[in-house]
């Protein structure tokens, strides 16, 4: 297991089983979106991590926002070392769950969020469209990244069906990161 750097004077690391060093395009996307938000405009209450590898995206809302963070994978290798980087940086706003998607009891507890991060592959952001939907709270975030741009357009069709709004498009490099608002 190797540091994977800093976020804001917390020390995460990378097991071998979790994604999420943040030098990925398509994580860089998704923080560079988080900075985006202006608090005095959006503030979720709560939110959740999809897809959270090592913890990087579910420390940087904590750390923005202040808020609890459901942080889910469905590698069980990612969970316990998301479990190591929040016992390490003695961080209690972020409940480690696995789970693929958002199939388990707990989530369904505490839904609807108020922002929701997807930082995964086309392939299970189409498949979890209606569910990320069902648990977004109105007036809620949506942000999808890992999209590459040939897939873009997939993307988009599927999350405009579901009648919410494109709001903010980040490229960088091959990926894009997009954001979306619930009415």
């Amino acid at each position: 297991m190797g540091c994977i750097g800093r976020l804001h004077e917390m020390e995460l690391m990378a097991g071998a089983g979790a994604f999420g060093d943040g030098s990925h395009e398509s994580t860089r996307g998704v923080l560079e979106a988080l900075a985006r938000i202006d608090p005095a405009q959006f503030t979720p209450r709560s939110a959740m991590d999809v897809g959270a590898g090592s913890g990087i995206i579910s420390f940087a809302i904590a750390q923005k926002f202040g808020c609890p963070v459901v942080a889910t994978d469905m590698a069980k290798s990612a969970i316990e070392t998301l479990k190591q980087n929040i016992a390490q940086n003695h961080v209690t706003s972020i409940t480690p769950i696995h789970a693929d998607g958002f199939a388990h009891p707990e989530i369904a507890a505490r839904a609807p969020f108020d922002l929701i991060v997807m930082n995964i592959l086309p392939e299970p952001l189409l498949k979890l469209a209606g569910a990320a939907n069902a648990h977004l709270a109105e007036g809620g975030v949506l942000i999808l990244s890992g999209i590459l741009l040939s897939k873009e357009s997939i993307i988009i069709q599927a999350y405009q069906s579901l009648e919410l709004e494109l709001t903010t498009r980040i490229v960088i490099g091959d990926w894009v990161t997009l954001l979306w608002q619930k009415p």
